[in-house]
């Protein structure tokens, strides 16, 4: 069994190389790393160079620059594996026997068409790891989306990352689960996309990957503006108007407006980065959706809901945005 790893690669060059490591040093040894420079503009595409003479195993694609989710088809497009993993070039694999691990459970269960796994922030000012919340216990085994998705709605998670899934890559291809080319956030519809088409999948508390936060820095999960904001407000109306469409059961959908009330929370939280007048627009596009509060299967939205009923939205969205800059 061969698995592809796709890197897009993009102004990571000072990490870049922890992060093919972590690959390269896994003790399975029956894999490809495919490194997609989008157009860097750092040192970043000698380096890919550098490091593909250094390691047979690794492939790199020279391209103009089209953002993550265009360098992540390319790379699918010319994969070979039997599974497929998404990184991003600023993060890294925390342990050796992870992918070993994975590959068993995969050959243990042939059936699945995916596997997610868990994750923890990396802080790399003191080196300091911090786990994301555990998936449930009950979807650790194969089940079907339905129960996947009403189980992970009721644990308040919602693991969208592409970056956390095993993907056999003859199911990404058969189903033409691409990204959306320009979209931020693209991994929520992907996500979403992902489990309707599968049969059956498995979500394991296996702490894998290792999301890097730099404070005021480049990393990819750290640039909030307009443009993610507007493209997440897209992505909430879109989801909306296909779920009746979509083949998830009653309960399934009730769970993904769950999702979506949380998304919709995170994006009024977001507007306090923009000016009043682009804050105003969106808010105010946003206020059609706000029935999503009602769907409170995920626990932290029911928390917001009982907050709003007291406290109104206005007030509630500011007691929120208080509490994460104390957390944070």
């Amino acid at each position: 069994m061969r698995i592809s790893f796709i890197i897009p690669v993009y102004k990571v060059e000072q990490y870049l190389r922890q992060c093919v490591e972590s690959i390269t040093h896994q003790s399975y040894r029956d894999i490809e790393i495919i490194l997609v420079d989008d157009g860097s503009p750092d040192g970043s595409p000698a380096l890919c160079d550098n490091m593909a003479m250094e390691d047979n195993r690794i492939r790199v694609i020279h391209k103009l620059n089209g953002g993550l989710s265009d360098a992540r088809n390319a790379g699918l497009s010319i994969a070979t594996g039997d599974y497929v993993a998404f990184v991003d070039g600023d993060d890294f694999w925390i342990e050796s026997h992870f992918l070993l691990e994975l590959t068993n459970f995969v050959n243990e269960h042939p059936n699945l068409d995916f596997v997610g796994f868990n994750c923890k922030y990396y802080y790399p000012e003191g080196e300091r790891f911090s786990k994301w919340q555990d998936f449930p216990s009950t979807i650790g085994v194969p089940v079907d989306k339905n129960t996947a998705l009403c189980q992970l709605a009721q644990a308040g998670i919602f693991p969208v990352s592409a970056c956390m899934k095993f993907i056999k890559r003859n199911f990404l291809i058969n189903n033409n689960l691409n990204f959306v080319v320009g979209q931020y956030s693209e991994d929520i519809p992907w996500f979403i996309n992902l489990i309707e088409a599968s049969k059956e999948c498995a979500f394991l508390n296996h702490y894998i990957y290792a999301y890097r936060q730099v404070i005021n820095g480049s990393s990819i999960t750290h640039n909030i503006g307009i443009k993610n904001i507007n493209c997440l407000t897209q992505i909430i109306k879109n989801e909306v108007c296909q779920l009746k469409n979509r083949t998830f059961s009653e309960e399934a959908k009730n769970a993904i407006l769950s999702f979506l009330a949380y998304e919709l929370i995170q994006v009024y939280i977001c507007t306090s980065v923009l000016d009043k007048a682009d804050a105003k627009i969106v808010c105010e596009q946003l206020k059609d959706y706000n029935w999503l509060l009602s769907y409170t299967q995920n626990p932290k939205v029911r928390k917001v809901a009982i907050m709003r009923n007291v406290l109104g939205l206005s007030l509630t969205i500011k007691c929120l945005r208080f509490y994460l800059r104390i957390r944070s």
